[in-house]
């Protein structure tokens, strides 16, 4: 009787501590939805994987805090405090014998009772979910096959690319969420005012492909729309997928070692160390293949001869952006790290994502005038991060102007971008040298854009991202009223340089100086972002494992 007795105690105890568990990870689920909606905004499903499977290194530390904050404590404080409520009941019917019996009875109701508040719980968050994320319909293209990037894609491989005979050096700058939405209605944005009145000016003065009259930018493809995903389809015009082969290796997207696995811990402790052997600081980082059927603009540029470079004011490794860049074009990575061992910033300075803008121009000009001064022609390649969400990051130089902060950094972003190409127009290497100025995605800046829809999964982006070309060794066919995509600015990049392209169209992308039709033209958002979507298996096997 006894034991039977303390079996059954055993058994209450047990029960407890996995509803318990259970209601701390449906808290913590909820709390980490809002906290992601709030952070990130209208981001894919795709992308919050594609994150999952990233290493946080890099990540700034307001992420973190903001997390522990407002999603990981408010998850732990409820549950304590139901846990507190319960227990505070239980003894309140003990007092009670009537009572307390009859709520034994009632074991079996309430564990129904429970599973069934789990069940609408979840259901209730999937439901949200999709509508926030794409979460169902995520899950739902894995299941669909698609034939539209086999027949699209176009190999640069098998393309002929007719460099002129004096190459022109290249400055891409990722910045940071850049979108024409912040501009007001009359240059084509959204806002009651423009925030980026020098950002709308070098627009009009250069080359700026627009969706109309005015400055609308390239509208931003499914898996296109997060920072890694966008350098992919500004360098490679392919979408960022994910997957797994199933045959023993790990896919480029996940960030980890994609070579054949061996079969016992003796031979991965010797390939390990073969590597080690080699000075390799980052083993796993070496083995990271990361899309290596795609043939990349650092990787067109470094065949013919190019110093590539990139530089950033965080840690490259965020996202995957060392892997992709050093395996498609070796380029010269600068970053927080190499900032701090050549001086540039003091010992142990970190702010927001590494350091702010204004340091990384400075860096910036140091090292295009001993790039010029090494008399091979270069890629300067160099992305910002004062504008990244949440609210962005307020340096030295930016001005109370506006009551909205995210308004304030972005005057200050566009008027630091100005000074950079003010700066660039008057040195040497101008004349034989294009600019290009493009934003990475859309900002995930939920409270900003609140106002405005920003629709990623059917049809036509409301709102776009921002691009000028900057001295182009050419003139566009049409300028305006182009329907295209972040994709395009592959082929279109090096149109600018002066690079002939035989048929104008390179992964998926098409030269926007040409008048060639681009897909967005020829298929319609809608029917093109659809297909993107689907599962691709020339994809798979031509792209990510060939």
């Amino acid at each position: 009787m006894k034991a039977s007795s303390n079996k059954a105690g055993r058994r209450g105890i047990v029960g407890k501590i996995a509803l318990y568990v259970i209601l701390f990870l449906m808290l913590l689920l909820t709390f980490s939805y809002h906290w992601t909606t709030r952070e990130f905004g209208a981001i894919t499903f795709a992308e919050i994987i594609f994150t999952l499977n990233m290493p946080l290194q890099g990540t700034s530390s307001t992420f973190v805090q903001s997390y522990l904050l407002r999603a990981l404590l408010p998850a732990v404080g409820v549950t304590a405090g139901i846990i507190v409520l319960i227990a505070l009941f239980h003894r309140w019917l003990r007092n009670r014998a009537e009572l307390w019996e009859k709520w034994g009875k009632m074991r079996a109701l309430r564990g129904v009772a429970w599973a069934l508040v789990f069940v609408i719980w979840l259901g209730a968050l999937s439901y949200s979910a999709e509508g926030r994320f794409g979460f169902i319909s995520y899950f739902k293209s894995l299941t669909q096959q698609s034939n539209f990037i086999a027949e699209e894609y176009v190999s640069p491989a098998k393309v002929k690319l007719t460099f002129p005979e004096q190459k022109r050096n290249l400055i891409y700058i990722y910045l940071e969420s850049a979108e024409t939405s912040t501009q007001d209605p009359a240059n084509g944005g959204l806002m009651a005012e423009n925030y980026i009145p020098e950002l709308t000016q070098l627009a009009k003065d250069n080359v700026s492909f627009s969706q109309s009259d005015l400055i609308e930018g390239a509208s931003v493809a499914p898996l296109c729309g997060w920072t890694m995903a966008g350098i992919v389809a500004e360098t490679a015009g392919l979408p960022l997928k994910l997957f797994k082969t199933g045959d023993g290796n790990i896919g480029a997207s996940s960030g980890l070692y994609s070579g054949p696995v061996p079969s016992n811990a003796a031979d991965m402790a010797a390939l390990l160390q073969n590597q080690l052997d080699k000075g390799d600081d980052n083993v796993m980082e070496q083995y990271s293949n990361f899309l290596p059927g795609a043939v990349t603009l650092g990787d067109i540029l470094k065949a013919n001869g190019y110093h590539n470079v990139f530089m950033a004011g965080s840690d490259f490794v965020f996202g995957g952006r060392k892997n992709y860049c050093l395996q498609h074009g070796e380029y010269e990575i600068l970053d927080y790290y190499v900032a701090r061992r050549r001086r540039v910033i003091r010992p142990g300075y970190k702010v927001w994502w590494g350091f702010e803008d204004e340091v990384l121009y400075k860096w910036a000009k140091e090292e295009l005038t001993q790039l010029y001064e090494a008399g091979e022609p270069f890629n300067f390649s160099m992305i910002t991060a004062d504008t990244h969400h949440q609210d962005g990051y307020v340096c030295r130089l930016c001005r109370d102007e506006y009551d909205d902060q995210y308004a304030n950094v972005w005057r200050c972003a566009s008027e630091q971008l100005a000074d950079f190409v003010d700066w660039c127009r008057q040195q040497p290497f101008f004349e034989n040298t294009t600019i290009v100025v493009a934003g990475d995605h859309c900002s995930m800046d939920t409270d900003f854009y609140k106002e405005y829809t920003y629709d990623k999964h059917d049809g036509e982006t409301v709102r776009k991202t921002y691009n000028v070309f900057i001295n182009p060794a050419v003139r566009p066919v049409r300028e305006k009223n182009r329907l295209f995509t972040t994709l395009d600015l592959f082929p279109t990049t090096l149109a600018a340089m002066g690079v002939e392209i035989e048929g104008d169209r390179l992964g998926l992308g098409t030269n926007l100086f040409s008048g060639e039709e681009t897909l967005s033209e020829k298929y319609g958002y809608e029917k093109m972002f659809d297909e993107l979507k689907k599962k691709s298996l020339f994809y798979d096997n031509e792209i990510l494992y060939p």
